[in-house]
């Protein structure tokens, strides 16, 4: 064989060994980054200020009684607002008139 055959031979050989680690390489890391998205689909990261398992989470508002709902609007100076809650309370029956005519005397309004 002529020494240009063999040189050729060599750079082919050497270039199919490069493409084939390459690939291995390449599926490897694919392989981890698959197994990385999989975990993370699974799991949510909790750290110490996690509020997954936080009561307030476990109620949400609806739950929680038309009337202590309205103090906390007073407490935070939204008067308009509990009115307007406690008077679609009355309307769904939720809050009677005399509780509603007893947090008006208790607030002032």
């Amino acid at each position: 064989m002529s020494r240009t055959l063999i040189l050729v031979a060599e750079i082919l050989l050497v270039a199919a060994l490069c493409f084939g680690i390459g690939t291995y390489l390449a599926n490897k890391m694919a392989n981890k980054k698959r197994a990385r998205r999989r975990l993370n689909e699974h799991s949510l990261p909790l750290s110490a200020f996690s509020t997954f398992d936080h009561p307030a989470a476990n109620n949400p508002a609806d739950d929680m009684p038309p009337l202590e709902e309205a103090e906390v609007f007073m407490i935070y100076g939204k008067k308009a607002k509990a009115i307007e809650l406690l008077r679609k309370a009355m309307a769904d029956k939720r809050v009677s008139r005399d509780e509603y005519d007893a947090f008006k005397a208790r607030h002032g309004i």
